[in-house]
């Protein structure tokens, strides 16, 4: 008898390591998901919620997320994806107060930051839309269009100088701007250059030499004659 319950328990360690190490796998290879058993699914519920939220129908991409939430409620991506779900549900509102938490818990939260990003921005808070800007310029995430983000809070004097005084604080996200400031309007980003610079922002010399000798060749010669002002002050 002893030996038929060693034997059963042995089985189901084995049933259990197996099932964990597939859920450990789905993160790597989405793929293999829909294979993880349902009491196992973690990763596995993650990837494939993050694949279905937008695409499955609204009831059974809320309650993915409601469930994901429920099994790993730490990760403030999690709450974001029920956010997306419970707004194709109709519930902005919840969807709003479900935002606003995930952007406190994380800030490399991409879909957090853009929606904070919105809501500071259709309020007027200029500064802390140039907070989520920044945020958004730190993460380099190749879906996320930052740059568009960025040409909207640049579009008024406001945001200008919202950005201009984020510059002055420097950071990591600051060298991803300025290279992406050559695809961006280029008389509003030369004007919050200059006025980030006249605030005392120390720049980086290398961007901004990039910059004006993308200005150069497209006969913007006012923008180019800003930006090599602010390199009189550029930290090398």
């Amino acid at each position: 008898m002893i030996r038929y319950i060693w034997i059963a328990v042995m089985v189901t360690l084995a049933v259990l390591a197996a099932g964990l190490q597939l859920d450990r796998q789905a993160r790597r290879q989405p793929e293999l998901a829909p294979l993880v058993p349902a009491p196992f699914r973690s990763f596995a519920l993650e990837r494939q919620t993050i694949s279905t939220v937008r695409a499955d129908s609204p009831v059974k991409a809320l309650r993915n997320a409601r469930l994901l939430v429920e099994r790993r409620p730490v990760p403030s991506e999690h709450l974001s994806l029920l956010a997306i779900a419970e707004v194709r549900n109709g519930n902005e509102a919840g969807a709003a107060l479900i935002v606003q938490q995930a952007a406190r818990r994380g800030w490399r939260d991409s879909i957090a930051q853009q929606a904070m990003f919105d809501i500071a921005l259709n309020a007027g808070d200029m500064a802390e839309a140039s907070r989520r800007v920044a945020a958004l310029w730190a993460m380099r995430e190749d879906q996320v269009p930052v740059a568009d983000f960025t040409a909207r809070l640049l579009a008024t004097p406001q945001g200008r100088s919202a950005m201009a005084e984020m510059l002055t604080t420097g950071g990591r996200w600051e060298r991803a701007f300025l290279a992406g400031g050559i695809d961006l309007p280029p008389a509003t980003f030369a004007a919050t250059i200059n006025e980030a610079a006249a605030r005392g922002a120390r720049l980086d010399c290398l961007m901004l030499d990039r910059l004006k000798g993308a200005y150069v060749p497209k006969h913007l010669e006012n923008e180019a004659a800003i930006i090599e002002k602010a390199r009189l002050t550029c930290q090398r």
